[in-house]
């Protein structure tokens, strides 16, 4: 047993061990793992939550809680060894695909193997890999020190991005036009990558898209597609629109869904979700990985937005396949409806009215919302951090009525924010 092993816990349910019950360690206890969490539970599987100590929801709702950074993956493990689970899992959470992969290879457990959560997690790892595997490959260097970086961005000799190799929810990622730029952003990627390590890499301009992917027994299949629109704020890489199917020709589906599938089948997925995002150079028609994820997508696209295009309730699924319960994908059809979510930002500053919140909220179109995590009298952070950003998830019979339904919504949302300036802000929808 590892020797930095310890027992802050809360038991909730005392485990029966004459039961039969399966046990199931679930990473994290925020908002996103809570269906996770409740699914698990409904399906007859203890719950033992890893997480921080802190206000999180599942704290109170897992059967039983050790508390600990879950990003630590001998601890996982360590846990994992003394309950003597049966599976590991967690969902829509970069950080903790490592550690889920790690305990359950160290335990003999259902999962994808360390070397492929490796893959999905560190941006310099899956640009060599789908280098190797034949695939269109932006061109980046790994660099460690601001002269290796300056380095390869004269390279370049063009516009660029600067990237934490291992960091997540687009933290650290600025656009580079000039030297300049560079050396002001250096400080901030390289403190945020964990390994120290940071990416260069040429800027690609054109449309982007997302490929949503299930496994089981090793067999990957594509679930669902998008394209996305992001914010026009500088350095604020975040979609404003995310919508299901992508509107593309049959042709670039097909590019789209195939280079995904090598990216899967490449990287070594085996079961679960994966969450990956493409770009599309609008000068060649070149189709690129920006960057894999082996979990299903945040901003409730797992949670809310997979059910509505396939049927599938992810979280059913993900408890299955943790526990050894099936080893093969669901059978599901593709496009649905025409869904997404559309997104706006809280301008920095004092929250001084919200209206069109409950109106919103009671559009029998509209399934999921985080407008009640703001209120008046709350003080907003910068658009950089992605928790100022209003999630609005809603579905439609076709593109031209999403489209118009994102309308309405911004007409019903009225939102005013006092600064520190005194300007009284609205709603950023771009």
């Amino acid at each position: 047993m590892n020797a930095e092993f310890t027992h802050d816990t809360l038991t909730n349910r005392p485990y029966d061990s004459s039961s039969g019950q399966d046990k199931l360690i679930i990473l994290g206890a925020g908002p996103f793992q809570m269906h996770l969490i409740e699914m698990a539970q409904a399906m007859d599987a203890y719950v033992i939550a890893v997480t921080p100590h802190g206000t999180y929801p599942g704290i109170k709702v897992a059967d039983k809680v050790y508390f600990h950074d879950a990003k630590i993956e001998e601890y996982v493990a360590d846990v994992a060894r003394v309950e003597n689970v049966n599976g590991v899992i967690s969902d829509q959470g970069e950080i903790f695909v490592r550690a889920v992969a790690y305990a359950a290879e160290k335990m003999g457990l259902p999962g994808n193997g360390y070397e492929t959560a490796l893959l999905y997690t560190d941006k310099h790892r899956m640009r060599v890999r789908t280098k190797e595997l034949g695939l269109a490959t932006i061109e980046s260097v790994m660099v460690y020190t601001l002269d290796e970086a300056l380095e390869a961005f004269r390279s370049f000799g063009t516009t660029a991005i600067i990237k934490p190799v291992d960091a997540s929810s687009s933290r650290g990622i600025s656009k580079i036009p000039d030297e300049a730029e560079l050396i002001a952003k250096w400080d901030e990627a390289k403190e945020i990558s964990r390994s120290g390590g940071v990416i260069i890499e040429k800027f690609i301009e054109g449309p982007q898209f997302e490929v949503d992917s299930i496994a089981a027994g090793g067999h990957v299949v594509p679930l669902m597609y998008a394209d996305l629109d992001e914010f026009k704020i500088p350095n604020v890489f975040s979609s404003k629109t995310r919508l299901y199917p992508a509107d593309i020709d049959e042709e670039t589906t097909k590019r789209l869904l195939d280079y995904s599938q090598k990216v899967n089948e490449g990287f070594g997925m085996i079961q679960g979700l994966s969450h990956n995002e493409y770009i599309m150079d609008a000068k060649t028609g070149e189709i690129y990985l920006i960057e894999a994820a082996l979990r299903g997508g945040g901003t409730y696209i797992a949670s809310y937005i997979t059910q509505l295009q396939t049927g599938i309730d992810t979280a059913e699924f993900l408890v299955n396949v943790a526990l050894g319960r099936t080893h093969d994908v669901p059978e599901f059809e593709m496009n649905q409806c025409s869904c997404g979510y559309v997104c706006f930002y809280m301008p920095f500053g004092e929250i001084i009215s919200m209206e069109g919140a409950d109106e919103v909220e009671a559009l029998d179109y509209v399934v999921k919302t985080n407008l009640g995590n703001f209120k008046v009298g709350q003080h907003t952070l910068s658009a950089t951090d992605k928790n100022q950003r209003v999630a609005i998830v809603l579905f439609a019979d076709s593109r031209p009525q999403i489209m118009e339904r994102i309308e309405h919504i911004k007409e019903l949302i009225n939102v005013k924010v006092k600064g520190d300036d005194g300007v009284i802000r609205g709603a950023i929808w771009e």
